[in-house]
């Protein structure tokens, strides 16, 4: 009988573990300098595109739990999903909060409509889970990039903020991930990930402080170097949160990616998880905990 540990047979082999961080680092060489380009010129050219993001993180998160959300109200997921970070640019937030409200309204007509009482419940919590867990939390970065205040100045401190969440997000998950493939050996949440190891998350938190400092003394001089250390740890905690939600979401559909869209990282879903939590992080420390505004 074999006598190895359950978590070390889920382990990659050597080779495969080379073999998929090739891919994931050919998919960001070309998807990180878009969205950079995206992020310097904003205006209505970011906040359409984090709207399509939206739409597409929705459209997989409906297609995971299709069995209880009908086809007709994952159109309205999908459409409100991209409205709300539209309504975000065009209005403000309290304009996304009313048209998050008229969609979760038509979301439990349509489910009143369409469902028994068996599944009523499921089917109208789902479809606007779907749609506030893509379109809402996506929303932030536009209302982050649309910020025209700040200590980088008029007209660079949305593009700053943004820069910065995406820096942070980005450092955690590429070190969480190197971390966790090459010396993690103690599963930190197997019910939720067998994949996830407790030292690709504190090597990813320690590369989002480092992350945070490196900014510090580039372009983000404004933080305090403790602020720097805060706010690093505030956006690690938050990254790994973010790809433990999805992961739930997944093992709750029995689903290993949200879609195959993007090589070696699986769906705009499975892209976008930590990002999810950490813009509005950000923005919540910008609005109420920082002394920048």
């Amino acid at each position: 009988m074999d006598a190895s540990p359950p978590a070390e047979k889920q382990r990659p082999e050597p080779a495969s573990r080379t073999r998929t961080l090739i891919v994931r680092v050919l998919a960001g060489l070309v998807l990180i300098p878009l969205v950079l380009v995206v992020n310097h010129v904003g205006g209505v050219v970011f906040a359409v595109f984090v709207a399509l993001l939206a739409a597409l993180a929705c459209r997989e998160f409906n297609a995971m739990f299709a069995d209880l959300i009908p086809a007709g109200i994952r159109l309205v997921g999908i459409l409100g999903s991209a409205l709300i970070c539209l309504a975000f640019h065009f209005g403000s937030i309290e304009s996304g909060t009313v048209l998050a409200t008229l969609l979760l309204a038509a979301v439990l007509v349509g489910s009143l409509w369409r469902q028994d009482r068996a599944s009523f419940a499921s089917t109208a919590s789902m479809s606007f889970m779907g749609l506030i867990y893509t379109g809402w939390l996506l929303g932030f970065f536009v209302l982050l990039r649309d910020m025209d205040h700040g200590p980088a100045g008029p007209g660079h401190a949305g593009r700053d903020y943004v820069l910065i969440v995406l820096i942070l997000t980005w450092s955690y998950d590429a070190l969480a991930y190197l971390g966790g493939s090459f010396l993690g050996r103690r599963r930190l949440f197997t019910r939720i990930s067998p994949s996830k190891t407790v030292e690709g998350t504190l090597i990813g938190i320690a590369g989002s402080i480092a992350a945070a400092l490196i900014s510090k003394m580039t372009f983000a001089g404004y933080f305090g170097w403790a602020e720097a250390v805060v706010l690093g740890l505030l956006m690690g905690v938050a990254a790994q949160t973010g790809d433990l939600v999805e992961s739930m979401f997944k093992r709750s559909a029995r689903a290993k990616d949200s879609s195959h869209l993007i090589p070696g990282h699986g769906g705009m879903l499975d892209r976008s998880d930590s990002l999810l939590l950490t813009g509005p992080m950000f923005y919540l420390y910008i609005r109420l905990l920082s002394n920048w505004v």
